[in-house]
């Protein structure tokens, strides 16, 4: 008699393999948890630099001109920032004193400097207002900060430039240049030891995989006259210094000019060096602020529009580098409305301060997993 075979145990079997397959897309992430994930860990243990004599965090954006110039005193949120920075990133500050970037600048051989101020002024769209030797000056300071970043192993770098060169006049040299030829390489760099910058620009790299962030003040949009009907909805971001490859390994064509501040000049030394880029416009782009202290993150998107359409001489007034972006939501922007009482500068000292960062696309959704993996609170709106 032929008996049909029985397949015992086969239930069984097929019970848990079909567990072992929804175990398997449960801890299955997501390409962008990944991402997230990898940037927390690879934050972990970096070490940033920031060159000040002031035992100040950053100064400008807490307390204004006078938290380094004004000889404010240090505080809980001087004393506190590092153990927090550390705490909630894994991030390491480490403060260097000027007289050791000057002992670094006196060892640059002549021979590099040289070569890396002709390799600027040949890749320039043209020079205004400065000489090759006004371009030597701030050769010497990268390679003085490119000396820094080594010895202490370190991924970014910030000066006090606003105290260091413009005050103090102890290094005659500005940062535009340095920190253009920086972003080629994927350091993030800005001036005026905005640390919460700095960190915002280096998390956003890494988010990005390269992309440049680019630090400046929030500046008034009343103050420029406008070639038309005044924009609505606007932020102007500006300083004097910008990265050159927004998307990563991208150039974008730049001039070498005076700064802002070559009023204050060197002497016999000669003008102070700027740079101005031409930004790329109907693109989708990102403000952003980490304030670390408070363990939260401001995000608002917009479009980059081409200021120098929308304003007369817009590339001429104040800082020379500025961005226009549209923001997408502005009633729920903390940085708008601007007003035609306010000065140029918006003055918005403590908590996010008078500097953002600018990331080209919509990052968003990065910036929220980024947070929510950190624990940081996600503003996007009045704070």
């Amino acid at each position: 008699m032929c008996r049909r075979p029985v397949h015992v145990g086969l239930l069984p079997v097929v019970t848990i393999l079909a567990g072992l397959a929804c175990a398997g897309l449960a801890r299955a992430e997501s390409p962008a948890k990944v991402k997230t994930a990898q940037v927390v860990n690879k934050l972990k243990g970096a070490k940033i630099i920031s060159i000040q004599d002031c035992d100040k965090i950053n100064a400008i954006d807490q307390e204004g001109m006078r938290g380094v110039w004004g000889n404010s005193p240090v505080n809980d949120y001087d004393r506190r920032y590092t153990g927090r920075l550390r705490k909630y990133l894994g991030i390491e500050l480490i403060i260097v004193r000027s007289d050791e970037l000057l002992e670094e600048m006196a060892k640059v051989d002549s021979d590099k400097q040289e070569a890396l101020a002709d390799l600027w002024i040949r890749e320039a769209t043209d020079m205004k207002l400065v000489t090759r030797k006004d371009v030597l000056r701030p050769a010497r300071l990268y390679w003085a900060f490119k000396a820094l970043l080594k010895k202490y192993g370190s991924v970014a770098i910030t000066f006090n430039s606003a105290t260091l060169t413009l005050s103090d006049k102890k290094v005659n040299a500005w940062t535009p240049l340095p920190m253009l030829e920086l972003s080629k390489e994927h350091i993030p760099a800005c001036c005026q030891s905005h640390v919460d910058c700095l960190v915002t620009q280096l998390i956003g790299s890494y988010l990005t995989g390269g992309w440049q962030g680019y630090v400046g003040d929030v500046l008034n949009d009343w103050a420029f006259k406008p070639t038309g009907d005044r924009p609505q909805n606007v932020v102007v971001i500006a300083h004097c210094g910008a990265p050159i490859n927004p998307h990563g390994n991208d150039r974008i064509p730049y001039l070498i000019r005076d700064h802002w501040h070559s009023k204050w000049r060197f002497g016999a030394d000669g003008r102070a060096t700027a740079t101005t880029v031409v930004w790329p416009s109907n693109e989708p782009a990102s403000v952003i602020k980490f304030d670390v202290y408070r363990k939260k993150v401001s995000i608002y998107t917009g479009t980059v529009l081409d200021g120098n359409a929308l304003y007369v001489d817009f590339a001429n007034c104040i800082c020379r580098n500025k961005i226009v972006i549209r923001i997408d939501n502005p009633d729920q922007c903390y940085m708008l409305p601007s007003s035609p009482k306010e000065g140029a500068f918006r003055n918005w000292w403590g908590s996010w301060g008078c500097h953002q960062v600018v990331f080209y696309g919509n990052l968003r959704e990065q910036i929220k997993d980024f947070a929510a993996a950190t624990g940081f609170e996600v503003v996007e709106g009045k704070d």
